[in-house]
């Protein structure tokens, strides 16, 4: 055999382990124990810089290819509680938990809500990208994930879905967010600029993306009880009070909005609104409600 046969002989086999690579069911690189658990996330594809606790769950019934839930904590940034309160109903339906911490040092204030989207154009450096990479990190053959957040961890979903298009959610619960980016691009429409609105939204996100992620399957949860105008917790800056008094305000005109904007760009409009008697801004209820809409009955 001469040198062009070896190298020829080479590129050959190299382009088959590849194709048999390729075809192969995607193995995790951190793989989800049984039981509870929780490991430190260096995202080498994103910031590196920030090594984040991720907190997990897998019930003695799963393996690792079970459905994957994200659960987003909120403000409180207590992203191990998060991860109790969806451990039996990950019991009951059969999925994995996935509760990343972006904690208060590494994500200040409103850096986690905003996916600290503002800082830089490259968006495997956003905060909405750790999801993604984490998935990566941790899928065995799982093609996509659902994904829930409440309270703060809502407003950084419903940004996910309108600024990285691209995500593999296949369902995403937004509960109890405090404000929002309205679904509004046109600046002769908008009542106020990023972030109460797309216009001058991180990435240039307009019609295309939007109208993706209003296809997107996705429900909007409220409590009925979280009306508290004076929350100590609640924005009340200009903008936000714009889109209602309190929690139960926003999230309904916010939802209203997202009628529109789908009216408006033809879109096959994928979200559904619920809300929950009797509960205020309670993480656990919240959650318990989620998982019946995400895995139970009314799925």
């Amino acid at each position: 055999m001469n040198a062009d046969e070896r190298r020829w002989g080479a590129t050959a086999l190299g382009a088959a382990v590849l194709f048999v690579a390729a075809t192969l069911p995607a193995e995790a690189a951190t793989p989800v124990p049984s039981g509870k658990w929780s490991f430190v996330f260096t995202d080498r594809k994103g910031r590196a810089d920030r090594p984040m606790r991720v907190y997990t769950y897998r019930p003695k019934k799963c393996d690792s290819t079970c459905p994957i839930q994200f659960v987003m904590h909120g403000a409180s940034r207590t992203a191990s509680n998060y991860r109790d309160y969806w451990e039996l109903l990950a019991d009951r339906y059969g999925f994995l938990v996935i509760a990343p911490e972006f904690s208060a040092k590494d994500w200040p204030g409103t850096r986690y809500n905003l996916g600290e989207a503002d800082s830089t154009a490259d968006r495997d450096q956003w905060g909405f990208a750790v999801v993604e990479h984490l998935f990566d990190e941790m899928r065995d053959g799982q093609k996509d994930y659902r994904i829930f957040g409440h309270s703060a961890g809502a407003q950084f979903v419903h940004r996910m879905l309108f600024l990285l298009p691209d995500n593999r959610a296949s369902l995403a619960i937004m509960a109890n967010a405090g404000w929002y980016t309205m679904p509004e691009w046109r600046s002769d429409k908008a009542a106020a600029k990023w972030p109460h609105s797309l216009v001058g939204a991180p990435g240039g996100a307009g019609e295309a993306p939007l109208k993706a992620a209003l296809e997107k399957k996705a429900w909007v949860i409220l409590g009925e009880a979280d009306t508290d105008p004076n929350d100590a917790r609640l924005d009340k800056s200009d903008a936000s009070m714009k889109q209602g008094a309190n929690r139960l305000e926003r999230g309904e005109n916010f939802f209203g909005a997202l009628t529109g904007a789908a009216g408006a760009l033809g879109a096959k409009f994928g979200w559904q609104l619920a809300t929950v008697p009797g509960v205020g801004h309670e993480g656990s209820k919240m959650s318990r409600a989620s998982a019946e809409i995400a895995y139970g009955a009314k799925q």
